[in-house]
């Protein structure tokens, strides 16, 4: 693959506790919301912008010691804190990945599931929503599930529905949308 700077993320690592908090915890049934948008054990799951690791742990002990989470951020404050609580899970089954989401270590077929939690604004004001999109589809193996879980604040729903676009034009077919008052949820399958 060739390299690629790193692009800078909207988010700054040092307001990660925002995405990673007790009340937040409470608010958000994480093992809920996956296993009811198909994430299962032995899933092979990317989680692209995994921030602090808000999913990544609930991830992990659903996909079991069978199952993979490759977690990718551009921040390396980021990943490195994922590498670190990740070190106390249960399973060993976490791969912290530092990259761009439209070009990341892994090879073609890599994974099943693909999960784009709150991460959609940033791609699209970072330019990678395309290439994201198409860096999903190439390490993606059918059957392949995409999950979308959007924010409803600042303007998100243009962004959330060019990358649906995008999803669509690739072949990938929408079998779910909530929308709730804080959120989009969509689940894409191909």
């Amino acid at each position: 693959m060739g390299e690629k700077p790193l692009v800078k993320s909207p988010f700054p690592p040092f307001l990660a506790f925002i995405l990673d908090n007790p009340l937040r915890r409470v608010l958000i049934d994480r093992e809920r919301f996956l296993r009811g948008m198909g994430v299962k054990e032995g899933d092979h799951v990317l989680e692209i912008g995994c921030g602090p690791g808000f999913f990544t742990e609930t991830l992990s002990m659903i996909v079991g010691e069978n199952g993979r989470v490759y977690a990718q951020d551009v921040e390396e404050a980021m990943v490195e804190r994922v590498r670190r609580k990740s070190a106390g899970f249960r399973f060993s089954n976490v791969v912290p990945l530092l990259s761009n989401s439209s070009l990341i270590a892994l090879a073609p077929g890599s994974c099943n599931v693909a999960l784009c939690a709150n991460v959609i604004e940033e791609i699209y004001k970072e330019g990678e929503l395309e290439g994201t999109v198409a860096e999903l589809d190439r390490v993606l193996r059918k059957p392949a599930v995409v999950i979308v879980k959007e924010h409803r604040f600042g303007g998100t729903g243009p962004m959330v529905r060019k990358a649906e676009k995008l999803m669509l034009n690739l072949g990938y077919e929408k079998v779910l949308e909530e929308v709730t008052f804080f959120s989009y949820h969509m689940r894409f399958r191909k």
